[in-house]
């Protein structure tokens, strides 16, 4: 991943870090009003899914520069999401709600190129859980 992409990534979770539980939660309200059919696929409250949420996206940050270090647990939360019974499309759902919330969350401090950066490493990362769904 070029440092570029990372770093406008990183310096825009940071800006997410202090309001991450709110921001979530809200991207889990998005998803499901979007997309209803999603819901049964997640079990629990939206806060619980937005504290994992929270955590796999700060692993994945962690290792932007080496994503080796964490594609086999990205492997495996993509095998456990197809048992969950997410499908190939719903990833495209995901990112949409996703890249909308980011967006509306950090207003004018995420540009056209902070937006490609979160969809590059959104899309590594989907296509990282789908090879990992594949097995």
């Amino acid at each position: 991943m070029h440092p570029d992409t990372a770093s406008r990534v990183r310096q825009s979770w940071a800006l997410i870090l202090p309001q991450r539980k709110t921001v979530c939660c809200d991207f889990y309200r998005r998803l499901f009003g979007l997309f209803p059919e999603l819901r049964p696929l997640f079990k629990g409250e939206i806060s619980e899914q937005a504290d994992l949420f929270v955590t796999m996206i700060n692993t994945v940050i962690s290792a932007l520069e080496h994503p080796e270090r964490v594609r086999p647990l990205i492997e495996i939360l993509g095998a456990r999401h197809a048992d969950y019974g997410v499908q190939p499309e719903d990833y495209a759902k995901f990112e949409r709600v996703l890249i909308e919330t980011l967006g509306d969350a950090l207003g004018d401090e995420l540009d056209a190129e902070g937006l490609a950066a979160w969809r590059e490493v959104f899309e590594t990362l989907a296509q990282t859980m789908q090879a990992g769904a594949a097995h």
